[in-house]
């Protein structure tokens, strides 16, 4: 004893079909990898090391710069704007992060200031170079600066000229003026 299906039946059957279009259109909407959890700032604030004594105080405002080894030859200006003057006091480098080989961190050290010795040198996570990609940055070296409250204020590529390097420095130190009111 077979019953044909009815009229209810196929309108169940097609709405079980459409609502499974719907599941499977809107599961493929969904970005394949996560979406970073963690803003740059935040990655930052990981490498804070411990104050030390005889160390500066904290600073409000920190920074992170993203290079690769070809950068480092001759393209390090902005690291030298952030080791100078009252800058050197008020903005704590907290990170370098690299693009490239694992292998490359021996070279990049050795050819980075002496100065940054303490300063954390890491691989650039997928989600680092993603979120410097989102801000427009990308190509290296990029600096970015950040306040104490984990807002990004200041990104930008390394500077190209003499002229450049002293505008970095004003707005470098116009952010520290900024973050001490």
């Amino acid at each position: 004893m077979s019953r044909a299906p009815t009229l209810m039946h196929w309108v169940i059957a097609g709405l079980t079909v459409s609502f499974a279009g719907v599941v499977f259109d809107a599961a493929r909407a969904i970005p394949s990898r996560a979406i970073p959890s963690r803003t740059l700032p935040v990655a930052m604030q990981q490498y804070d090391a411990p104050t030390r004594p005889g160390a500066l105080p904290p600073a409000h405002v920190r920074a992170a710069v993203l290079l690769q080894l070809r950068d480092c030859s001759s393209n390090l200006r902005m690291l030298h704007v952030l080791h100078r003057g009252a800058s050197r006091r008020q903005i704590r480098l907290s990170v370098i992060w690299y693009a490239g080989a694992v292998a490359d961190s021996m070279a990049i050290r050795s050819e980075l200031p002496s100065w940054t010795a303490d300063i954390p040198l890491r691989p650039a996570p997928r989600a680092v170079l993603e979120q410097f990609a989102a801000l427009g940055h990308t190509t290296t070296p990029a600096l970015l600066v950040a306040d104490q409250e984990g807002r990004v204020r200041f990104a930008t590529q390394s500077p190209r000229s003499s002229r450049e390097v002293a505008g970095l420095r004003r707005i470098v130190e116009g952010l520290t003026f900024i973050e001490e009111l």
